[in-house]
């Protein structure tokens, strides 16, 4: 194989990985669209809200 089809190679994996990864995304927003169009998936959980989530059901289920 020569420089030329080594670096063809590299740039169509690269594109079919592209490809693959849209596909891939689309499938996952066109799911979330048709069976959980109002859930919204949280990048990060704020202090409080962990806090407020650990007293509501942790604390509960801790016997004093």
């Amino acid at each position: 194989m020569n420089l030329i089809s080594i670096f063809g190679l590299i740039v169509f994996g690269l594109a079919a990985l592209l490809a693959l990864g849209v596909i891939f995304f689309t499938i996952v927003k066109y799911i979330q669209r048709k069976y959980y169009p109002t859930w919204k998936f949280p990048d990060y959980v704020s202090v409080g809200y962990a806090e407020y989530l650990y007293k509501k059901f942790v604390k509960k289920e801790i016997p004093k």
